[in-house]
């Protein structure tokens, strides 16, 4: 394994435009553990890491471009991404709830993700109930795909559209 990661750091010519502070290190045989037992398998357990890693970062975008927005609208914004969302949602033309539904859904799997171990827990229950959903289960352990990432997407730059469209002096407060 060490020699295929060893290979990868070729794959991609690093160029920070600086010289970092941090050093190159060698890996050492089990400083890094894919838990598996072989190539189908650490394929699997690294393209799900990618999607959490991908999925996640798009909610922090959700968050700073809904909090930009907000702000930029005249209003302080809340301070979680959830709280931005459902602030949002009783904006946004009524057409366009399906997409603040699914930027909720995102809320709650990334917590999901982030806080309880890809796990389903009462908290993630609650912000699915905001969004209308009503079959999660507590304990279920989630696995996003690159499709999901596509289609969460979606719903937040139509969220994110309809809120640019909202002028600074039509708020409802």
């Amino acid at each position: 394994m060490i020699e295929s990661l060893s290979a990868a750091e070729q794959w991609n010519q690093s160029n920070l435009g600086f010289t970092s502070s941090l050093s190159m290190k060698e890996f050492k045989e089990g400083s890094i553990n894919l838990d598996g037992k072989d190539h189908v398998e650490v394929f699997r357990v690294l393209s799900e890491n990618i999607v959490e890693i991908l999925f996640v970062n798009l909610a922090v975008l959700a968050d700073e471009c809904m909090g930009q927005l907000i702000t930029e609208a005249g209003v302080f914004p809340p301070n979680y991404l959830t709280n931005k969302v459902e602030w949002v949602k009783s904006k946004v033309d009524g057409k366009y709830e399906w997409a603040a539904n699914g930027v909720l859904e995102l809320c709650a799997l990334r917590n999901a993700v982030v806080h309880n171990g890809g796990k389903i827990n009462e908290s993630v229950i609650k912000v699915l109930e905001k969004a209308g959903v009503n079959d999660a289960r507590i304990g279920h352990k989630v696995s996003l795909s690159f499709g999901d990432i596509f289609r969460y997407r979606r719903a937040l730059r139509t969220v994110i559209g309809e809120l640019q469209k909202l002028k600074k002096d039509s708020w409802i407060i």
